[in-house]
Parts: C-alpha cells; structure tokens; sequence
C-alpha cells in the first residue's frame, strides 16, 4: 500500500490519531460505564490516574494524557455524560457511577493507589464523591469548584434548576444561580457564581463537605478565571480542611495572569493556549465562554502545573 493510500486510511479509521509507540489504549467494558485505559506496561507499580472531564462531561481526548502516561502514570479516562446509557446533560449524575468506577479499578490493580483528577467541573465531581466516599488515595484538581453547582447553562428561566449531582436517587443539595440569559457572543459566566460569597445561606448549603475527605489533595486555580472564582473558591476548601481535619495535606497553587484552563502533561511548551469554550445553544451564534488570564501567564502555568502534579504523584 503506498503513502497516500496508507494515509487516507488512517483518516478513515482513526482520524489520523497518533498514538505513541510505548502506549496502548483498551476500552473498557463495566456494564454501563464508559472508561478507557491509557497506559505503558512500565508503569504497574505507580498510582493509576482517573481523570474525570470537564463540563462537556464526554472523554478529553487521548493525546492530552499521553505525557501523563510517559511520566510514568497511567490514566483511565471517564466519561459521565454523552454516551449511550448516560445522562445527556450534568444534571443529577450519580456519585454511584463514580464508585463503581473506582470498585472496578482496585480489584483490577490491587496493588496500585487510586488518584482522581478532575478538570473544572470535574473537579466538582471529584471533589463531592471523596467527600461522601472513602476510595481514592489523592485528588488532584484544576479549577474547582468549592459548590456543588446546577445544571445551568441553557436553562430558561421557566425551567427548574437540577443539581448536578445526586446519590441514593436524592439529588445532592446545590446552589441556585441566577437565571441564564446571556445572548451569544463573549460570556463571563464567573458573574452567576460570585453572589453565591454574599448568601451565607447559599453558601453553607451548597459548599462541599470537603472536611470529610480522607486523602491528601492538589487544588489548582488561575487567578484570573473567568469561567468561575476557582481561586477563591479554593483558599475557601483549604481553609476548611485545615481546619477540621489536621491529618491531610492540602495544597493550594494559584497562578497569576492564568485563565480556567491550563491543564498540560506533556513535556514540550504549548505553543498556544485556549481562550473559551464555544457551545452552539441557540442556533447559528454561538455562545463564547471565556477563560481568562494572558497567554504568557497562562503558559507559565501549564509547564509548572505540570511540575507540580508530577512531584504530588510522586509523593504518594
């Protein structure tokens, strides 16, 4: 088979997706879970990595883990939303579908510690299932949030707003923001969640449980987030946990002139960095939910980010 052919078959089978030689991917059946393990045979004697996506709730795509994997961890990588047999929105996941996740993986590798690492609203899910569930050794997370937040982003104002999460078929107690009413164009969807600081109401009712989780955790925040005030909402989770539960560690990096999004494994320098997140709800405009941060700041942070998840997953 010549060059072209080789290549065009490549396009049609796997969309050109390049997959390191050291690597080998396998999809994992769990009877209505959707999993996929990204891993090197070097690596069985070190934590394995559960990454759990971002708001669009589907895999992150592969590529983005491999450094994670050729740094010695390998990564299952979730999805929670999209599939078949999956809810189509976040809106009431269980933490179940997390645990049995994690059930799955200690009887798979029994011998390996469990770390989740969870990305934005991720984070949030990561972050609620440790505090109701004993079953991982570390949390590693960019961009949290300290609430448990609703399905919101295209939900009129004559719709009821749903938690995010749910366990036992009880929806787990949430925030309630104001209605969503911006047009397409530029969003800074940080403004619906700052009034949740002003209603202790809100906030004590909302707020994760985090002083009940039994790991050491990694909080990652840019200070300039404009998705959400992950930064304060992260000195906010620090300050509980130290205050209530002395024998974890905590620790809390915030980058200046950094967005919501700067997650990187890989061991070359980005070259660009993203500025939103586009979501077609209305028709043809699209909705532009921006990031934040600059991109010198923002690249800074992607490379000592790095550096820092690797030494925590080293320390475990």
């Amino acid at each position: 088979m010549n060059k072209f052919l080789m290549y065009i078959f490549c396009v049609l089978t796997f969309g050109c997706k390049r997959i390191p030689e050291d690597i080998f991917i396998s999809t994992i059946d769990l009877n209505g879970v959707h999993s996929k393990l990204i891993a090197n045979s070097k690596n069985s004697d070190h934590p394995l990595v559960i990454v759990v996506p971002g708001s669009g709730g589907s895999y992150i795509p592969d590529k983005y883990l491999f450094g994670l994997v050729q740094n010695g961890y390998d990564v299952l990588s979730i999805a929670y939303v999209g599939k078949k047999n999956l809810p189509k929105e976040i809106e009431l996941v269980p933490l179940e579908y997390l645990k049995k996740i994690l059930v799955w993986a200690k009887d798979k590798f029994p011998n390996r510690k469990m770390v989740l690492l969870g990305i934005s609203k991720g984070a949030e899910y990561a972050l609620t299932f440790a505090s109701h569930y004993n079953l991982v050794d570390a949390i590693i997370c960019y961009s949290p949030s300290a609430f448990v937040l609703p399905n919101h982003v295209g939900v009129s104002k004559n719709e009821v707003q749903k938690s995010s999460w749910s366990l036992n078929g009880n929806e787990i107690p949430f925030a309630q923001l104001n209605s969503f009413n911006d047009k397409a164009g530029m969003i800074t969807y940080k403004k619906y969640i700052d009034p949740i600081f002003d209603d202790a109401e809100q906030l004590n009712t909302s707020r994760i449980h985090v002083e009940n989780i039994k790991c050491d955790v990694l909080l990652l925040t840019g200070e300039d987030d404009l998705v959400w005030p992950s930064t304060r909402m992260a000195s906010l989770m620090q300050s509980n946990i130290e205050k209530s539960n002395l024998s974890i560690n905590i620790k809390h990096v915030s980058y200046k002139n950094c967005g919501h999004q700067f997650v990187w494994f890989d061991k070359k320098k980005p070259e660009h960095i993203p500025e939103y997140q586009s979501m077609n709800l209305t028709g043809i405009k699209k909705h532009k939910f921006l990031f934040g941060g600059t991109s010198e700041g923002t690249i800074k942070a992607m490379i000592d980010s790095r550096n820092v998840v690797i030494h925590f997953l080293k320390d475990i």
